[in-house]
């Protein structure tokens, strides 16, 4: 009898949670704030203002400064971690991330011709909103991100980071309960 074993597990583990954000206008809810501070340990936290287009640039930019505050008031960390130690060309690569976290989105799932070129967006009654125009959306920013600069640092910061505190607290919980036995 032989043992047949898989040489690559696959990891099912989620990297990445882009916590959407409600554009209120009045900063982060008692809610967003309870379910950051239990997520922030188990997952990297990208937060992410939905339905950016309902605000003006100015209403943005403000809101986007008091979720800053409220985060940093209730002391959630989010993606990517300024609480690490980094090098010059990480720091490079996440210095403009970190100035426009929380990341402003909209979406569309419609392309619309306009000049003869297929644009994704959406139509509204004042104009149109580009979800690939870095003036309109921080979507491609996202993107990137979550695509070509930072996935294997996503993955890298699960394992090194949430998947160690999970383990580390699963090993101290069952030392507890052999103890209390």
């Amino acid at each position: 009898m032989s043992v047949h074993r898989r040489k690559q597990i696959p990891d099912t583990r989620i990297h990445c949670c882009l916590y959407f954000i409600s554009p209120t206008g009045h900063g982060l809810k008692a809610l967003d704030v309870s379910c950051m501070k239990k997520l922030h340990d188990v997952v990297n936290i990208i937060p992410v203002i939905a339905r950016a287009d309902t605000m003006t640039i100015e209403e943005r930019d403000a809101f986007k400064e008091r979720i800053r505050e409220d985060i940093a008031e209730a002391e959630i960390k989010v993606y990517p971690s300024a609480l690490l130690p980094e090098d010059e060309d990480v720091q490079a690569a996440n210095a403009p991330i970190r100035k426009h976290i929380p990341l402003a989105v909209v979406g569309s799932d419609r392309a619309i011709t306009i000049n003869n070129k297929s644009i994704l967006g959406r139509q509204t009654k004042w104009g149109f909103v580009e979800v690939e125009n870095p003036n309109h959306c921080e979507f491609s920013l996202l993107r990137d991100m979550l695509l070509r600069t930072h996935m294997q640092d996503l993955k890298d910061t699960t394992h090194e980071e949430h998947y160690e505190n999970y383990r580390r607290h699963a090993l101290s919980s069952k030392n507890i309960e052999n103890d209390g036995s």
